[in-house]
């Protein structure tokens, strides 16, 4: 891997230290200038020319095929989103509840899990049931905290792949193997994983997972994708409809759903630039290789954890393991609270990372565009806040 070429194509390495991936990447010049063809395209020629229209078309199809390939899926398992969370309400909005369902999760997640999860039992009398996890909680705990969860009436389990509050690598497919024969659901939240982490829906075998294009893979704002196993789609109904959600009878009066396309959570339109941002940022990832980028992810947020470890009043949160790590390390300051630790790095060492509220840490995001040198300068920062 040749990092002071991928360096050179992401600019705002040149002015600052950039740890906050995980919140949003930044993106190389090559993904930037995809977006800026397109809207320059449509500036000239007319965005629903039929030319440019038919090709925004084909750019949509080929972002579609890229996430395909990039979570080793069918094209007809893929639904391109706004972001992940739009990907997870479609799912839990979709869902069939019952009266007395029960919906299992855990203290460490994001609102976009916890907040959808919570609403399915003011609509629909589920039970959430919230279970209290450690930042490093070991990989057996978790599993047995989750068999001991399950009843007749659970019917999903609705977690982070990789939880975003320490980087804790959840044994995901573990609790498949727990959940599939009593014929529970999982929901993945994958916003910490698409372009972190080598993933391949099949080896997961989750009935859905949801992806954002602006955090690991480097692309834009504004774009995603939403997976569901070929023999899910029918059993999520769209809870925002718009024409590709029927047959197209031409019938004003009468209209026929469709139930087995993932075209039925389309609305009527979409930004083909955008699209071809989040296309050209997974060719970019693609090109470096990710399990070459999850190797030195991991080996970039291990020699991290041992820095700040080191340091007295400094407590790592995230897990030291590598099998249950990631390239978020989240830590805390003894007497410094996080978002002034978080403003203290950036004003003196231009260093951008973030803080999370629960459990109240800084975060650091390790991606592969990061070297050695930035570990060391994020050691002495944290040090020289101590």
């Amino acid at each position: 891997m040749d990092v002071h070429s991928i360096r050179q194509q992401i600019p705002v390495c040149q002015k600052m230290t950039y740890v906050n991936t995980g919140m949003s990447g930044p993106s190389p010049t090559p993904v930037v200038e995809a977006i800026k063809r397109r809207l320059d395209h449509e500036l000239f020629e007319g965005a629903a020319s039929p030319e440019v229209r038919a090709e925004g078309l084909e750019i949509r199809s080929q972002a579609r095929q890229a996430v395909a390939r990039l979570l080793n899926a069918s094209v007809e398992e893929i639904c391109l989103t706004k972001n992940t969370t739009e990907g997870l309400n479609h799912v839990m909005n979709g869902i069939g509840w019952r009266d007395g369902d029960e919906i299992i999760t855990c203290s460490l997640e994001h609102g976009s899990v916890l907040v959808p999860s919570h609403f399915q039992g003011l609509r629909h009398g589920v039970k959430v049931k919230v279970l209290t996890l450690e930042p490093d909680e070991p990989r057996y705990s978790i599993l047995e905290k989750i068999q001991a969860a399950l009843t007749d009436r659970t019917r999903l389990v609705f977690l982070s792949h990789i939880e975003y509050s320490s980087g804790l690598r959840m044994p995901v497919k573990e609790i498949r193997q727990m959940t599939k024969d009593r014929g529970i659901m999982l929901l993945l939240d994958g916003a910490q994983t698409a372009g972190h982490i080598a993933l391949d829906m099949k080896d997961l075998d989750c009935d859905f997972y949801s992806i954002p294009g602006q955090k690991w893979l480097l692309g834009p704002e504004g774009v995603g994708a939403l997976y569901i196993r070929q023999d899910m789609i029918s059993q999520v109904q769209p809870s925002q409809v718009a024409g590709r959600a029927t047959v197209s009878n031409h019938d004003p009066y009468r209209i026929e759903t469709v139930d087995d396309t993932m075209d039925k959570f389309l609305l009527t339109s979409s930004s083909a630039a955008l699209q071809a941002g989040m296309l050209e940022a997974i060719n970019f990832v693609q090109g470096v290789g990710v399990d070459e980028i999850e190797t030195r992810v991991l080996d970039l947020a291990t020699s991290l954890k041992q820095g700040l470890a080191e340091i007295p009043g400094v407590t790592v949160l995230s897990p030291m393991d590598r099998e249950s790590s990631s390239g978020l390390v989240s830590f805390a300051v003894d007497g410094l609270e996080p978002p002034e630790a978080v403003s203290r790095l950036w004003d003196r060492h231009k260093i951008v990372c973030r803080q999370v509220a629960f459990p109240a840490c800084v975060r650091v995001s390790m991606h592969f565009f990061n070297n050695a040198d930035e570990v060391s300068q994020i050691v002495d920062g944290v040090g020289a806040l101590t």
